[in-house]
């Protein structure tokens, strides 16, 4: 995955609204997350058909994307603050 990495400076956003902004993405990603392990595929679902083992298998896979993405929007929002960030 590319960092997506914006430098602030003087005519554009302030390093305080970039973070601002991507932190409010990585916990919107994190709510998601939590809401779909809410949600997730469960045996007693199939109990008259449908394949839960490669749903499972797909939900876990897209969780882990989500799971992803969250972690780099806090990441890059640490590289353009120069330190950790408070989610």
């Amino acid at each position: 995955m590319h960092r997506i990495s914006p430098k602030p400076w003087i005519n554009g956003s302030s390093a305080e609204r970039l973070v601002d902004q991507m932190m409010t993405v990585h916990r919107a990603l994190e709510d998601a997350a939590h809401q779909m392990r809410l949600w997730q595929p469960h045996g007693r679902d199939y109990q008259i058909g449908g394949d839960y083992q490669a749903d499972r298998a797909e939900f876990i896979r897209r969780l882990r994307l989500v799971e992803e993405l969250a972690q780099q929007y806090r990441t890059e929002a640490i590289s353009v603050r120069g330190k950790e960030v408070i989610a």
